[in-house]
């Protein structure tokens, strides 16, 4: 569990509209102080998330079927190879075979047992920046001696000569994530396969974090592990399908790979829950019900982002094209590098959440997400605009 860090543990005992939620150390405790306060002001709009709404109807509907008659058939034990229906809806979805596949709790416990089998205490870890937090986090409390890969704007490109110029001979991981958090940004296949062919002349392996990757189908749905031997893919249920309380994920590689990380955590992923991934193997094999939720979901949301973007891009308050894929948005605010001071200006005066860009390595820009309903969506972006412009003014 990630602490909340002292500032935030000194407020426990103030009322969650009282806090000043930015004083959160970390993404993941800034998170949990939003959900708490965003609840005590009616007239919120949350802006900040990065995945799709949770399906509830599709995940009733789905359940019922699969447990009113009869304990289904794919409530079975998880202890030695995880869920074997999992595992095979994997292989279905993404063209690999069962030894390609461990199955696990999600890309964060995928994250800690490659960790465990690659890096020992003082090995090189080079992750990316602007980054999510929680990667660096996992390396640095592996032991790793952690780098910044700079990934640019305005494309968020990986710069392969720098990329090599970093490498050392005690580099053992290469941790990216693609579709990029917090940009949006995309690597094609070649990119991917340059990135492993730089990492591979030291011996690193390249984790790509994958958990907005299939918001890129159907144009591309080869895991990045299908691409070169020393890549490890890692996904989950909790981003494109939104059901974050299913605990399901899986890690895609080489079996050569696979089986590394197997033989440094015998234990394999003790938090893995028999009766989710019973449902979750049910959602796997009924992909295309989620699939087509999504697409339709972001089919009304993303023209009313990029309306609301242009307008604000019109009168030179943010930069930054919308990225081709996914439902996340990382503008550059113009005239603006403390964009913590900004964000919290947006609460406390607008009540307006965006997650600014200092937790991801990179002031200056603020992160919105557009995957729920359009017309929260189209209000609260009314509402940024606005408040932009009064910022400025004032």
């Amino acid at each position: 569990m990630i602490s909340r860090g002292p500032g935030a543990a000194a407020e426990a005992g103030i009322p969650a509209s009282a806090r000043d939620i930015f004083a959160a150390p970390n993404y993941s405790a800034w998170v949990r102080e939003a959900i708490r306060t965003g609840d005590t002001r009616r007239d919120s709009a949350v802006l900040y998330g990065s995945s799709i709404s949770e399906p509830t109807d599709e995940l009733v509907a789905l359940v019922r079927e699969a447990f009113s008659a009869r304990l289904t058939s794919r409530y079975i034990s998880v202890f030695s190879d995880g869920n074997r229906f999992v595992a095979d809806a994997i292989c279905a979805r993404y063209g690999v075979s069962p030894e390609e596949v461990v199955t696990t709790t999600g890309v964060t416990s995928a994250l800690a047992m490659v960790l465990k089998a690659f890096v020992a205490p003082g090995d090189h870890v080079l992750i990316e920046q602007p980054g999510f937090d929680l990667l660096g986090s996992a390396a640095r409390e592996a032991g790793a001696k952690v780098e910044a890969l700079r990934r640019a704007p305005p494309d968020f490109k990986i710069d392969l000569n720098r990329l090599a110029e970093q490498l050392t001979s005690r580099t053992r991981l290469v941790l990216i994530t693609n579709l990029h958090n917090p940009s949006g940004a995309h690597l094609t296949a070649q990119e991917i396969v340059d990135i492993a062919r730089v990492a591979a002349k030291v011996g690193a392996v390249l984790f790509v974090d994958e958990v907005y990757a299939d918001f890129m189908r159907p144009k591309a749905t080869a895991p990045a592990a299908t691409l070169a031997p020393n890549i490890i893919s890692a996904n989950s249920l909790t981003k494109v399908f939104g059901l974050h309380a299913l605990k399901c994920g899986w890690m895609i590689g080489k079996p050569e790979l696979l089986e590394r990380v197997l033989n440094d955590s015998s234990e394999g992923d003790g938090g893995i829950s028999k009766l989710s991934h019973a449902v979750a193997a049910h959602v796997l094999e009924s992909a295309q019900i989620f699939d087509k939720r999504w697409q339709i979901l972001l089919a009304f949301t993303r023209p009313i982002l990029a309306r609301h973007a242009d307008a604000m891009v019109a009168d030179s308050l943010i930069e930054g094209a919308l990225p081709d894929y996914g439902c996340m948005y990382f503008p550059k605010i113009v005239g603006v590098r403390d964009t913590t001071g900004l964000a919290r200006k947006l609460w406390e005066r607008y009540a307006l959440l965006v997650a600014p860009g200092e937790y991801f390595g990179m002031p200056g820009h603020i992160r919105i997400g557009f995957g729920s309903g359009e017309n929260v969506l189209d209000d609260g972006l009314a509402r940024l605009h606005r408040a932009l412009k009064d910022i400025r003014a004032s």
